[in-house]
């Protein structure tokens, strides 16, 4: 039985439930439900960048993945103080044992109302919100505030992803199913805000996604958070994405976006605000309809300059692919370094450094790959490539840190080893030569390149797609880059930076 107690606010009183119910499941079995519970401040920051629907009598709340209902109750307290009179929640929540918790906010709201003379009625679905299909049963919606669900399920037996195949193909996590099924659910005009993973926003896995959610829906601001780990404290160490929050309008097209940057959820009403042009965010010069989102206008700026260069990385003639060696799968190939007979080097993250690859058989740490029957399908030819490290989290520093691999530091090696977690790029059809290599690893470690692909990049990952699509200098610009590159004795990153800006024409001034 909940304990009965008197609160003033009744936000006082839907906290107190959640907390009870965070108390009686641990984190791990939140986790197994893809459970990530909204904080206070950031459930109304979301409510409050609705606005109150035109012309309408009576409200409509969806509530995808309500949990102990703390999204719906600050959205209702918000439609109140917008002057809505009349409203009416429909609530999916899948697990059983939080709809008492959830039953008893809602009660808190609907007593609220009443006190008010207002109208606040609800449903409580205890289903799954993507195999139930809201839209399917001929339910529409004004308003829906959500936290989905994160976790990843496989496309070929997943009911999942039958169950939105008629929105879009393809899809890689949960949460993307109920923004899609929850976009279908809203009638023309409906507001959507969510607080999800920033990966959607770009990625091959996404793109059809991509498509489906620009095509009902209009950006109309986002918010950004400078650090991954304080936006769910409860969960902080579970969430180890990058997530936004997004506010779209169905039907609705702006020519302009409001990109908010905080540092954490207790900055949210003291975030930075910027109006960007709807250009500047969604890259509609190729198929894949990137969501970039600057976090000042410091990196606007240099995402302005970098669309001014006329090629992308993959038009300029370059190849970027992902490291053969994937270490649960060939553990009887890597081997210490200490007899090196049949022995290559084994390039993993931790040999990538900025401008030099580091390895040494003479070195514990690093590993060896033997080269036995069958090693040609995780092994690549020895030759000259930049290597690019594939996981750089948002929080490090640096997004981009590259090396160069020069054949002939490894002459008596016909082979490389380079594991999953680092990209190689070479030359399409050709040779790398040793110029243009310094060039293109000078060009990745520069500040300016980086603070460029933050820009691009949802994703804990540099994914090769990204890359690819990246505007670039052409090989001339790069060769000639090189060249002054190899002067370079020590990695210097003042030098690095005033090479390329020099060379690119980058203005560091807004």
């Amino acid at each position: 039985m909940l304990e009965k107690l008197t609160y003033s606010d009744p936000l006082d009183e839907v906290l107190e439930l959640q907390s009870t119910y965070l108390c009686t499941k641990s984190s791990e079995e939140r986790k197994k439900l893809g459970q990530f519970f909204t904080s206070p401040s950031v459930a109304r920051y979301m409510a409050s960048m609705l606005h109150k629907p035109r012309a309408k009598k009576e409200i409509s709340i969806l509530d995808a993945g309500a949990g102990t209902g703390i999204l719906t109750a600050t959205t209702a307290i918000h439609l109140l103080n917008l002057g809505c009179e009349s409203v009416q929640a429909v609530l999916y929540e899948v697990d059983s044992a939080v709809i008492p918790y959830l039953n008893n906010t809602m009660k808190v709201i609907e007593r609220h109302y009443h006190g008010l003379n207002r109208k606040f009625s609800f449903e409580i679905r205890n289903f799954d919100f993507v195999l139930d299909r809201p839209d399917k049963r001929e339910m529409s919606f004004d308003i829906s505030v959500i936290n989905p669900p994160y976790f990843k399920y496989r496309l070929k037996d997943s009911p999942y992803a039958k169950a939105v195949s008629d929105l879009y193909k393809g899809d890689p996590n949960i949460y993307a199913s109920f923004m899609a099924i929850t976009i279908a659910s809203l009638r023309n005009s409906g507001q959507m805000v969510s607080i999800t993973p920033r990966s959607y926003t770009n990625g091959l896995y996404f793109r059809n996604f991509r498509d489906y959610l620009l095509n009902k829906m209009g950006i109309q601001s986002i918010h950004i958070f400078k650090h991954r780990d304080r936006v769910f404290k409860t969960d902080e160490n579970n969430v180890l994405q990058e997530n936004v929050i997004c506010k779209f309008v169905k039907n609705k097209k702006y020519d302009f976006v409001d990109v908010h940057s905080s540092n954490c959820d207790a900055g949210l009403t003291s975030a930075t605000t910027q109006k960007y042009p709807r250009s500047l965010i969604i890259d509609s010069s190729n198929n894949q309809n990137l969501i970039r989102i600057p976090e000042s206008l410091t990196e606007a700026n240099f995402l302005k300059q970098a669309e001014k260069l006329e090629s992308t990385f993959s038009d300029s003639g370059y190849f970027i692919s992902t490291g053969p060696v994937v270490e649960h799968r060939t553990r009887d190939f890597i081997k210490a370094p200490q007899n090196r007979k049949n022995l290559i080097p084994l390039l993993k993250t931790r040999n990538i450094t900025p401008l030099k690859a580091i390895w040494s058989s003479k070195s514990k740490k690093d590993m060896c790959f033997k080269l036995l029957n069958g090693h040609e399908r995780h092994t690549l030819d020895s030759r000259n490539y930049v290597l690019l490290k594939r996981f750089s989290p948002k929080d490090e520093k640096r997004c981009l840190v590259s090396s160069i691999y020069l054949a002939d530091s490894f002459k008596e090696h016909q082979y490389i080893g380079i594991e999953n977690k680092v990209n190689y790029i070479g030359v399409k059809s050709e040779e790398l030569t040793k110029t243009e290599a310094f060039g293109l690893c000078a060009i990745f470690n520069s500040s300016f390149y980086d603070r460029y692909f933050r820009c691009i990049s949802g994703s804990t990952q540099v994914n090769a797609t990204e890359i690819r699509m990246m505007r670039f200098p052409n090989r001339d610009q790069v060769k000639d880059i090189g060249k002054k590159a190899m002067r370079i004795k020590n990695f210097d990153q003042h030098k690095i930076d005033d090479l390329v800006n020099n060379a690119l024409k980058v203005k560091q001034g807004i």
